[in-house]
């Protein structure tokens, strides 16, 4: 699509209409949680004989039960109408609610103890209408590898919004009366509606259902079948269930704890979710910078056991000796840590799951996933407001610690599915994936095209040498084989290079000699259907240097009939040592050519001027991957063997 190439141009800052969608999300975003205080002050929650806890889990259980009952057909919706229509709808009806939301209250309040939040129900109602169309949408404005920083982004400016709307709805609720935040409410969703009317998506490439070819009711039951049928999807759909499960409890503990621990008012609990918006957004600045380096699945695992820390030293300001000063500074860095890895995990599920699910069920699918999570925060909030509880305030603690429980519990079990389903066993698997968040932060690493390297059977995999990163590159740039190096056997003499040396099944080679050993293990290695890796040049090339093909790759090739496939690192930068090249910084590049056919030259009885004719024609493919303002210069200096 044409947004996908000039995102990939000019970035997303650069990309019109996500800016658009991001600044229409956060606004709406500040729509929703404008009025939250002034509700709790209609019901005067701070009197001491009210129970904060409960008045709060329920405004949050009316706002979000229409979510639930409405999210199918909301996912439905945003596969048959345009997305961005449906979006403008929501936030210009619910600019009108806010207008008479007032009114609202005044007639419903009657209607029993949950009377005051049943306006926010119908106001729900048109948000879950905008929540799956918004999911569905951001897939076709930005590239797909900018998905992670796009959901970072995103979460990020939504709980800024928040944090500005709760902060400032705090000092309206202490100096307004509350239809002065309800009217301000109103022009929130008017400006969000202005902004999607300017927005201009692309055409969608896929053709989606329409009303004539599919009934409503199928339509929604293929959402739920697409779901259940694929298991990434379903165990994304468990852990988004989770955290939006864990998170309405520790939201409703927050007023509890400020009031009977802290001893604040409603500015000062506006404070501290202001605190928990800090850490979204802390950890929205993180998902940004690190970008497509951030590999989901680990961003999830560590974003579970980081909000179960968070949590954790929150709970601890609530059993420690009450009346200092310290334990609001305690709390708030607990709130700020869950807050900063709650948004990783939140922004990778749904990277995660807009990556995986095609674009026609990606509406329906969004929609199940509103009715997994907010079906969590119902039942989380129905577990602390529907029942006549008696002083649920005290137990806030316990339920803290619960949460920090489970949520740990959580990214264990993450990282035990990502390490067993690893190709390679779970040690390999655990360094490949933190070896590439290292390798695509810090020595900015990509790899140029496709890997040509075959799944399965022998095969030499073979490059120039230009630094001690090479090898970590070359086996990032072919994740579904584990390459086996020839390693110099000095560097094996060290415990840590050993450790990882025999992990990978390298292979080390004594230089300057004429041993025989290490050469027999590649070929046995290669018989096997393995895959060797060999870097052609023999050692690191510095600069200045004239690089000597060695004949090694070629005598394997032509003894084993192992394939060879060229590859070129560029952008890595020589220093001098190990130490100095893994911690330094890069532009590391990866590309790789097709096989090379060696054919032409004969099998196992090859002679010496045939290995090397096959040498000649190994070290050329891998020069033509050169970029051509360094191809000519290398080619001044290269020494092939005649």
């Amino acid at each position: 699509m044409v947004s996908q190439t000039q995102n990939r141009s000019w970035g997303l800052l650069g990309n019109r209409n996500f800016i658009l969608l991001w600044c229409a999300y956060g606004i709406s975003a500040m729509g929703d949680h404008l009025s939250e205080l002034a509700i709790l002050k209609t019901q005067h929650a701070l009197d001491a004989e009210v129970d904060i806890t409960q008045l709060y889990a329920r405004l949050t259980f009316m706002f979000f039960l229409p979510f639930f009952l409405l999210a199918p057909l909301a996912g439905v919706l945003a596969d048959r109408l345009p997305r961005r229509g449906v979006m403008i709808a929501a936030d210009l009806v619910r600019c009108l609610i806010m207008l008479v939301f007032a009114s609202l209250i005044a007639v419903t309040a009657g209607w029993g103890t949950w009377g005051p939040f049943v306006p926010l129900a119908l106001l729900g109602t048109f948000a879950g209408l905008f929540s799956p169309a918004r999911q569905a949408l951001l897939p076709t404005v930005v590239h797909e590898r900018e998905l992670v920083r796009a959901n970072g982004l995103i979460s990020g400016l939504g709980i800024i919004a928040t944090m500005v709307s709760t902060k400032f709805s705090g000092y309206l609720a202490d100096n307004y009366p509350a239809v002065i935040s309800f009217r301000l409410d109103a022009v929130t969703y008017v400006t969000s509606a202005v902004c999607l009317f300017l927005l201009r998506p692309p055409p969608s490439p896929v053709e989606r259902p329409s009303a004539r070819t599919q009934r409503p009711v199928r339509e929604l039951m293929n959402g739920f079948r697409y779901a259940a049928s694929h298991r990434h999807v379903t165990e994304l759909l468990i852990l988004s269930g989770l955290v939006w499960f864990c998170g309405p409890l520790v939201s409703s503990a927050i007023p509890a704890v400020v009031r009977d621990i802290y001893g604040g008012t409603y500015g000062t609990i506006a404070d501290y979710r202001f605190l928990l918006g800090l850490g979204f957004v802390l950890g929205a600045c993180t998902i940004a910078v690190l970008g497509d380096a951030l590999q989901e699945v680990f961003a999830i695992t560590w974003g579970f056991m980081g909000v179960a820390v968070g949590i954790a030293v929150f709970a601890l300001s609530v059993f420690l000796p009450a009346g200092t000063t310290l334990l609001m500074w305690i709390g708030g860095a607990g709130i700020v840590l869950s807050g900063m890895f709650g948004v990783g995990v939140i922004a990778s599920l749904n990277s995660l799951l807009q990556r995986t699910v095609a674009d026609r069920f990606r509406g329906r699918v969004f929609g199940v996933r509103d009715v997994c999570t907010t079906g969590s925060l119902l039942l989380a909030t129905g577990l602390l407001g529907l029942p006549q509880w008696v002083r649920m305030d005290r137990w806030v603690g316990y339920i803290l610690v619960g949460v920090a429980v489970v949520t740990f519990a959580a990214g264990v079990w993450t990282l035990r599915v990502r390490l067993r389903r690893g190709q390679h066993g779970a040690w390999v698997t655990f360094l490949y994936h933190s070896v590439g968040l290292f390798a695509r932060f810090w020595w900015r690493y990509d790899r140029v095209g496709p890997s040509t390297v075959p799944h399965e059977g022998p095969v030499v995999v073979t490059s120039n040498h230009v630094c001690a990163a090479d090898p970590l590159l070359l086996s990032l740039a072919v994740p579904y084989r584990r390459l086996s190096f020839l390693v110099a056997a000095e560097y094996v003499q060290w415990r840590v290079i050993r450790y990882f040396a025999n992990l990978t099944h390298c292979i080390p080679v004594r230089r300057g000699t004429r041993e025989t050993s290490a050469t027999k293990q590649a070929m046995r290695h290669l018989r096997d259907g393995g895959a060797v890796a060999i870097f052609i040049e023999g050692g690191i090339v510095k600069p200045g240097d004239t690089p000597r093909p060695k004949d090694g790759v070629a005598l394997l090739a032509l003894r084993t009939g192992a394939r060879v496939v060229p590859a070129r690192i560029d952008g890595a930068v020589h220093r001098g040592s190990i130490v100095a090249e893994v911690l330094g910084r890069h532009r590391a590049r990866v590309r790789f050519g097709p096989p090379v056919d060696l054919s032409e030259f004969g099998g196992t009885d090859a002679n010496r001027e045939t290995v090397r004719a096959a040498t000649r024609k190994i070290y050329n493919a891998i020069q033509a991957l050169a970029p051509q303002e360094a191809e000519a210069a290398h080619a001044e200096r290269v020494e092939v063997p005649q």
